[in-house]
């Protein structure tokens, strides 16, 4: 097993805050800890509780695996994509969402044709109609 890297780390912990717009302090005291301590573990000087480490997860809307993650891995940086996308449908409503759905199949179904993908590749549920 590989060791944990506490910079990457606090790097990702830091970078996550800031794309979220959340300073440290805002952090701190949202999760009851300090702001010393949130920028020891953004600087990787220190290590949390597991039980610490997911309520930071879950303050950032992210999960353990993407804060652990070396953040130049191309699944990872997927995988930030998903939560990123993610973050920008929580807010909206039903009408709003098969919109977006709508809009995405139409694009997949042209990528798919301009590219020749093989079939099924770009492939997003038929199952899904306005009723949701």
């Amino acid at each position: 097993m590989m060791p944990l890297d506490y910079k990457m780390i606090g790097s990702n912990i830091q970078n996550r805050r800031k794309e979220l717009h959340i300073t440290q302090q805002k952090m701190a005291s949202d999760l009851f800890i300090s702001e010393s301590l949130v920028s020891q573990l953004e600087r990787g000087v220190k290590a949390v509780s597991l039980e610490t480490f997911c309520s930071i997860a879950d303050y950032l809307k992210t999960n353990i695996a993407v804060l652990t993650a070396n953040p130049n891995d191309p699944k990872v940086r997927q995988n930030k994509l998903i939560d990123d996308i993610c973050l920008l449908l929580d807010d909206l409503d039903h009408r709003q969402l098969y919109i977006i759905l709508k809009l995405l199949r139409t694009y997949l179904e042209q990528t798919q044709q301009i590219y020749s993908f093989p079939p099924g590749a770009l492939k997003v549920s038929e199952n899904l109609d306005e009723n949701g």
